[in-house]
């Protein structure tokens, strides 16, 4: 969950509640990435864990490069009912489940396909309304995919959030 903090034309900065993530780290293109992650997540949560627990699927899921070139983080956001210690242990060695804390972040959402192009084309456009405030990007952005890929592609709610530094920069 978050707070809309302000807003700047398409953009909101948020604050969003601490949260825990299960990620999957997969090595391949922007495009492919999802689609190789989707699979121990969705197992995860469909009771390979152990607990034999059905864990619901929330959304978004989100995207993010990994520190090494041609590998990407693909998390599915847990609900928020769980603590750390009373989620599901995962059974797959490759499922991580982390807690992400309190995080200030801005988002610009837009609709559409989910090819690179697009998540470039609009994350310059996050970066650029960001180069108008007193806020600072820290790390890298990240895709939120909110709908599942049976919805027509024009329909689909995606959004670009970017972290932003504690500090605002001076202008």
């Amino acid at each position: 969950s978050f707070d809309v903090l302000e807003t700047y034309d398409e953009v909101e900065i948020r604050q969003y509640a601490p949260h825990l993530l299960a990620t999957v780290r997969v090595e391949g293109t922007f495009d492919e990435a999802g689609s190789q992650a989707f699979r121990p997540l969705f197992n995860y949560i469909s009771g390979d864990n152990s607990s034999d627990a059905k864990i619901a699927m929330t959304a978004p899921v989100l995207q993010q490069p990994d520190e090494r070139q041609g590998s990407w983080l693909i998390s599915f956001v847990m609900p928020s009912s769980f603590e750390k210690d009373s989620l599901p242990v995962p059974t797959s060695e490759i499922v991580q489940v982390s807690e992400q804390p309190s995080m200030r972040m801005a988002a610009l959402e837009y609709r559409g396909g989910w090819s690179q192009s697009r998540f470039v084309e609009h994350e310059l456009k996050l970066r650029s309304a960001l180069s108008n405030t007193t806020l600072t990007a820290c790390g890298d952005a990240r895709w939120a995919r909110h709908d599942p890929p049976s919805l027509p592609w024009c329909l689909r709610k995606k959004e670009l959030i970017l972290p932003l530094c504690e500090a605002p920069k001076i202008l």
